[in-house]
């Protein structure tokens, strides 16, 4: 079973999206993401937050389908964004990487948003419970301890991708690439290094990130 969450930040490709969309068992909309799916029409079955960004028109979309609505107050100790991860884990407990879930429009011009929920799906993932968080064309995904995570080279042409891994946990252990043009075995890094930092594919486009022991962000991203 795969979950999606829509969010209000930045969607830079619709039809990678439409793709997931098309695979997602249950859609979550945190308030002004309603817009972006209004926009490629496809529904939620659910909308979750405070709706102070959603917008009257796509406000009246979703009423007018029927969607459930979980309205909060403005001022409250979480995001829109928590809230509606929060409700995507509790209608659907475990996932797996292969079916995790994927958060929609958590890219974009507000650093402190897109770095509160980076954090956040990072203290939420474990082995049975893996994130994605993308704009449709940068992705980001969370590696805990015991898993591997295999990342193909997104298929659009004339662009150069770059694979970077970041450590939240205080050290990881038994860090290994392959497939990159940096490769790692059995590699240590402390919180704060840089070593992970601008990767590249090999002429594969297939590579493989494996860790024992820890926590990281892995980024796959362009300059364009």
């Amino acid at each position: 079973m795969l979950s999606l969450v829509v969010l209000a930040g930045d969607i830079r490709d619709d039809a990678t999206c439409l793709h997931w969309l098309g695979l997602a068992d249950d859609i979550i909309c945190a308030d002004g993401g309603a817009r972006h799916l209004q926009r490629m029409m496809r529904l939620p079955h659910l909308l979750v937050g405070d709706l102070d960004s959603v917008g009257s028109a796509a406000l009246a979309w979703i009423r007018q389908q029927n969607v459930p609505v979980e309205r909060h107050p403005v001022r409250k100790d979480e995001t829109d964004a928590e809230l509606a991860i929060a409700a995507a884990i509790r209608r659907k407990p475990t996932a797996t990487r292969e079916q995790g879930i994927i958060v929609l429009g958590a890219l974009g011009s507000r650093p402190d948003h897109v770095m509160a929920t980076q954090m956040l799906v990072a203290s939420l993932a474990r082995p049975d419970r893996a994130f994605l968080l993308t704009d449709g064309i940068s992705r980001v995904y969370t590696l805990v301890g015991g898993q591997t995570l295999t990342l193909m080279a997104p298929e659009w042409p004339r662009l150069e991708w770059t694979v970077s891994l970041v450590p939240l946990s205080e050290q990881l252990e038994g860090l290994t690439y392959t497939g990159l043009d940096y490769p790692l075995t059995g590699a240590r890094l402390e919180r704060g290094s840089t070593r992970g930092v601008s990767n590249r594919f090999t002429q594969t486009g297939r590579a493989t990130v494996r860790l024992s022991q820890g926590l990281a962000l892995v980024f796959v991203t362009t300059d364009q």
